[in-house]
């Protein structure tokens, strides 16, 4: 494969660096074998009828296995983030690898597996999505902290409390007897759950009710000026959101989202003890993607208010979020 652009150079180190292993020389049998061990360790079952009985139509690109109980046929793509797509498994393999280990640009992409910027980026919002779906199919349990960081953030604060761009979001995470975050999960504001970088009591039962099991302890740890002090929790959000600035510059609301859930997803995997990559082939081996219309379609979410608001008493969203916390303490049972 031949690289040319000013960057060339870079990207032939980081896709033959062992770490990140290229799939680009593989041929489209080998990924489709590859991807049917994936799909099928244990033998090909019709998703039909379970049956364990069929045969192989190989007049497609693709082999097609037709169940010999119902007769229904089968891709080897069917289901999965690559269904529909014309894109050699080769490439999508390489996009899965790259993405397993830090966040990639659709330009990046484009340029190191020789497609369409267009293409690219729908292939990667295509991953993101199944990223998403497996980390919001997450409670966290134990002992958890919750702390505020913001998205596309500004070094100079904005007189009107956030800048147009920035996107503050809460993260919460399961810590160990140590105070390390095991698990994190991640919301963006939505409105109200946050306000002049304090988590309100709103955002933090809204948090706790949607992404906390029941049976774990919340420490809110609220001290007099309204910050929860989980200092670990919040460099994992530093981290995360650090890195999508660096290779994204500035993600839009309608997709900050995904790119959020794509770190919490990273981090997870990497914390649970499994290697990200083998991890992530099957999870889009298993899970289906939305199409391009329905991810540009996406709707804006509503834009957090920080306004200086002089009705607004800061001091008594203080007290209410500690009282928060004493109750939190005593169980999740609040009043």
């Amino acid at each position: 494969m031949e690289l040319h652009s000013p960057c060339s150079r870079v990207i032939a180190v980081y896709i033959h660096s062992p770490k990140v292993p290229s799939f680009l020389h593989w041929t489209e049998k080998q990924c489709a074998d590859a991807l049917f061990r994936v799909r099928w360790p244990d033998g090909y079952r019709c998703p039909r009828c379970q049956s364990a009985d069929y045969s192989i139509i190989r007049t497609r690109r693709l082999p097609l296995y037709e169940c010999a109980a119902c007769r229904k046929q089968c891709s080897v793509i069917s289901g999965t983030v690559m269904e529909r797509s014309r894109t050699p498994l080769s490439k999508w393999f390489t996009a899965i690898s790259l993405i397993s280990y830090r966040y990639v640009s659709a330009l990046f992409l484009s340029r190191v597996i020789g497609v369409t910027y267009k293409t690219a980026w729908l292939m990667l919002h295509k991953i993101r999505d199944a990223m998403t779906a497996a980390v919001e199919g997450e409670l966290l349990t134990g002992l958890v902290r919750l702390e505020l960081c913001i998205a596309n953030g500004y070094a100079i604060p904005s007189h009107e409390g956030l800048n147009k761009t920035e996107h503050p979001f809460i993260i919460g995470a399961s810590v160990n007897e140590g105070g390390e975050p095991e698990q994190i999960r991640i919301a963006p504001d939505r409105g109200g759950e946050t306000y002049m970088s304090k988590i309100t009591p709103v955002g933090a039962m809204r948090f706790i009710e949607r992404y906390v099991d029941p049976s774990a302890r919340v420490d809110l740890n609220v001290d007099d000026w309204g910050r929860t002090g989980a200092l670990s929790v919040k460099q994992v959000g530093w981290s995360i959101e650090s890195s999508m600035r660096l290779y994204h510059g500035t993600v839009s609301a309608k997709h900050v989202h995904y790119y959020l859930q794509e770190g919490a997803y990273r981090y997870n995997t990497v914390r649970s003890g499994a290697e990200v990559r083998t991890a992530l082939m099957r999870l889009v081996g298993f899970r289906s993607a939305p199409d391009r219309r329905s991810i540009v379609g996406r709707p804006v979410p509503p834009k957090p208010d920080w306004t200086w608001n002089p009705y607004i008493n800061v001091h008594k969203m203080i007290l209410k979020l500690r009282e928060l916390a004493t109750h939190l303490k005593q169980g999740r049972s609040i009043a």
